[in-house]
């Protein structure tokens, strides 16, 4: 499995509007994209205009295909601050049903 975490720049006044984007496009793109196994979006207390998102996918090839035809919109009022691409190595983390 790879992990790939995104780290996002965006200003009070166009969160809800990126929330909302990131929710949609994470959904479309589990859907639709072979090895996308979803995302978690997360924010800090000291920084809430940070933004931080871990995509997991199964493999490098099925992440690097997505990234060669990713579909759907950028979000313009966000900026991508840095992406950084990790292999995983043990996963124990609990998943509840949603």
């Amino acid at each position: 499995m790879i992990r790939a975490i995104y780290r996002w720049w965006v200003l009070p006044e166009h969160q809800a509007d990126f929330l909302s984007w990131w929710h949609e496009g994470t959904v479309r793109i589990r859907s639709s994209k072979l090895g996308a196994r979803g995302s978690t979006l997360l924010s800090a207390d000291s920084d809430r205009n940070h933004y931080v998102a871990i995509a997991r996918w199964e493999s490098l090839s099925a992440l690097t295909a997505f990234w060669n035809d990713p579909g759907g919109v950028q979000f313009e009022e966000a900026e991508l601050v840095s992406v950084e691409v990790l292999e995983e190595i043990d996963h124990l983390t609990v998943e509840e049903p949603c």
